[in-house]
């Protein structure tokens, strides 16, 4: 157990070095650019169920959208056993700089639940997906001083059950991908997965789900602790500590083979959590707002970009 704490101390250590606080004025200059989250989740907010036209048209518009800003698009399609019949997934992995060795991974699922008929799931996980996308829009990553490092962005297929959750009839894209990275090498290029689910309805909280990610959490809570001394657009969270629950969701092929995961889920889920009532009149204008500023500046951090000195629209 000791010889284990150890080597997990020396991988944070190892990560730790390329982490470089953004100064104040850079995080007011992310906190008051334009920011398209909501804009961007717009077109993925309709059924969208693995398999379906809805599903393959919200394909389409993140393809697309990653396209236009010149990143490296690969689709991971499959046909998997469900238990409706045989069904076509397709994950996306959207890539800032696919010849970079090393990888920080952001993911959220793009897939909707099939029933109740007609779920939209604006927090499951239209956000997530908007605010990813707008991450990917909105900083210069030209200017990051990790040539070796880049932001890798997946969005998963197949997450939600067709009939019941179950080991079987769950995280159909996530499991493909985990075996596919895992036999191609990808896995071990990745520093760290951050996964995104159930964002965009107010007052979450966010708990530490794992140690090994523990200083990688802590500097989410610093990033907000200084946006809130230098933007008063900012109210500071309820401290938040290590909770160690094991949440179902599309970071478990990964942590099962070893990989490190930073979990964003809240609990309690919202309160429209998979019913009708998760739609676009569920969400938080301001608190998608401030988490898409929470997560531009973790990546600028994480990737030692380099923002502008002056205040332009990122």
């Amino acid at each position: 157990m000791l010889v284990s704490w150890l080597l997990l101390l020396a991988a944070a250590a190892s990560w730790s070095y390329a982490y470089k606080p953004l100064s104040t004025q850079s995080l007011s200059g992310i906190a008051d650019s334009k920011h398209r989250a909501l804009e961007l989740a717009d077109p993925l907010m309709i059924p969208r169920v693995s398999g379906t036209p809805g599903n393959q048209q919200v394909r389409d518009t993140i393809v697309q959208h990653f396209r236009n800003l010149g990143w490296h698009v690969a689709l991971d399609e499959f046909i998997a056993a469900t238990p409706i019949g045989d069904t076509t997934f397709a994950n996306i992995v959207a890539t800032q700089n696919p010849e970079a060795q090393r990888r920080l991974v952001l993911a959220a699922h793009y897939d909707s639940k099939a029933t109740p008929e007609g779920f939209i799931g604006a927090t499951d996980s239209a956000v997530p997906c908007g605010m990813l996308m707008d991450v990917a829009e909105s900083l210069p990553f030209k200017t990051t001083k990790l040539d070796n490092t880049t932001l890798q962005l997946v969005f998963f297929d197949g997450e939600e059950a067709f009939v019941k959750w179950n080991e079987y009839d769950s995280i159909y894209g996530a499991k493909h991908l985990g075996q596919v990275w895992a036999e191609s090498g990808d896995l071990e290029r990745m520093d760290v997965m951050v996964l995104l689910d159930l964002m965009g309805a107010p007052n979450p909280t966010f708990p530490n789900y794992y140690p090994s990610t523990d200083w990688l959490f802590h500097k989410l809570v610093d990033i907000e602790k200084r946006l809130y001394k230098a933007n008063n657009m900012f109210d500071l969270s309820s401290p938040l500590t290590y909770r160690g629950y094991l949440m179902q969701d599309d970071h478990l092929p990964f942590l099962h083979r070893g990989a490190d995961i930073l979990h964003l889920i809240p609990y309690p889920f919202p309160e429209v959590w998979h019913t009708m009532g998760d739609n676009a009149e569920a969400i938080d204008p301001k608190t998608v707002e401030r988490l898409t500023v929470v997560m531009k500046a973790f990546v600028a951090e994480y990737l030692e970009i380099t923002l502008p000195t002056q205040h332009t629209e990122l």
